[in-house]
């Protein structure tokens, strides 16, 4: 039969093993909860730079078609000022539209980051 000093030691060997694993797994969720935002923030850092690499290119293409039909509309008009100074103005009126309809253009873009947020988390409970 044991004695109360070996009941002390095997409760305190006990005790110490439980913190040890209590540690253990504590140390192992922050590991696993760091490599799952590393994750998060890859995967969506990637489709930003993607999105951001689409976006240059389609203002890009804009860019000479609009100057292509600045030019157009000059030589129809017989005034290249002219046909420059028409598309500025289409220009400043799509901005001025965008700007009008900020509110909802950015709750549109925050509704699109939060499907695209939910649909990555679904994938990667599956």
């Amino acid at each position: 039969m044991l004695n109360n000093s070996e009941k002390d030691k095997d409760f305190s060997t006990l005790l110490d093993e439980v913190k040890l694993d209590l540690l253990s797994y504590t140390n192992t969720r922050i590991k696993l909860f760091k490599l799952d935002a590393f994750e998060k923030l890859g995967i969506s850092a990637s489709a930003m730079g993607y999105g951001l690499i689409v976006i240059t290119l389609v203002f890009t293409i804009l860019f000479f078609v609009l100057i292509g039909l600045a030019f157009f509309i000059g030589e129809l008009l017989k005034s290249l000022a002219l046909g420059f100074a028409i598309l500025a103005g289409f220009s400043i009126l799509v901005l001025i539209i965008i700007l009008i309809c900020g509110k909802p253009l950015r709750m549109f873009l925050l509704n699109k980051i939060i499907v695209f947020l939910q649909n990555l988390d679904k994938n990667e409970s599956e």
